[in-house]
């Protein structure tokens, strides 16, 4: 089913997009020769491509499509590959640096993608007292409700 994206899921995509542009765009400055993000690492790039696409689908569903289970969404997925990306780059970019590089534009404009898309596809409703999903044993999402408390009148 496919549900209109809402604002956070706008936010990943354009993080998604983001994220992707970022990999063209120079990383770090080795001997006076500029990398990009392809260039730099390894394998890397290869996570924080998926990472983007993966926003960028749950932008353009609304992130409400079951993916490989009923219990994941393409939102949920996004959130975590966000989370997995932020932990990364920041590793990479303050940690994990090449010895002897400057850091360019490109590493913290991907830094700052993943954060919006973590951000984005971040799912706040519990935290704002809204419902809580839990899965049954079956694996079918079941909505519990917080109780609502009777106004007492004087």
């Amino acid at each position: 089913m496919m549900t209109r994206p809402g604002p956070g899921q706008l936010i990943a995509g354009a993080g998604g997009a983001l994220l992707i542009a970022s990999l063209f765009l120079p990383w770090a400055d080795i001997e006076g020769v500029n990398r990009s993000g392809w260039e730099l690492w390894t394998m890397a790039d290869v996570f924080l491509l998926i990472v983007g696409v993966t926003a960028l689908g749950a932008a353009v569903t609304g992130g409400r499509i079951g993916l490989f289970r009923p219990d994941l969404s393409l939102n949920g997925a996004t959130d975590l590959l966000g989370v997995v990306a932020t932990i990364l780059l920041t590793w990479l970019t303050f940690f994990d640096f090449p010895q002897g590089a400057s850091r360019e534009t490109g590493v913290f404009v991907a830094l700052i993608a993943a954060i919006a898309i973590m951000g984005g596809a971040g799912d706040y409703r519990a935290l704002r007292g809204g419902p809580r999903t839990y899965l049954t044993p079956h694996g079918d999402a079941q909505r519990t409700e917080r109780p609502v408390k009777d106004k007492v009148s004087a």
